[in-house]
């Protein structure tokens, strides 16, 4: 849908930690390309395998990608922090932890690259670095 998508970020909600909602989509320098905010729909899915892996739900409605990423939540997924390279000025800031995110990216870099966890999902990243950041 974006080719250029690094990052879905993805904040908790402030009442119900448990619960995420889609903040936006960003590219590799933290550029917003979609805003879950703004009223700008998704576009269209053109890839016609993935669109068929959908089924009868489509990723482009806002409440059927939130709701897959809830339900991987709540199975115990686990999702990356969105790291500092990506933040915007105006991201909440929210005490533990700002926003999270879901890597989208062979280019993306995780906020915590030795945060690791059995239900971690990182489906593309960059290639992790040989040493621990310090």
């Amino acid at each position: 849908m974006y080719p250029t998508a690094a990052y879905l970020a993805l904040e908790r909600d402030e009442d119900d930690r448990d619960h995420l909602w889609l903040h936006s989509i960003r590219d590799i320098t933290g550029h917003i390309l979609w805003d879950a905010e703004s009223s700008s729909p998704m576009p269209a899915l053109a890839d016609a395998e993935l669109r068929q892996a959908w089924g009868q739900m489509d990723p482009c409605v806002p409440s059927n990608l939130g709701g897959l990423i809830n339900s991987l939540a709540a199975v115990g997924a686990l999702f990356d922090f969105l790291p500092d390279s990506a933040a915007h000025e105006d991201d909440p800031n929210d005490p533990d932890p700002d926003l999270l995110c879901l890597t989208l990216s062979n280019q993306a870099e995780p906020g915590l690259w030795w945060w690791d966890g059995d239900a971690l999902l990182r489906p593309y990243s960059a290639s992790r670095p040989a040493t621990p950041h310090h």
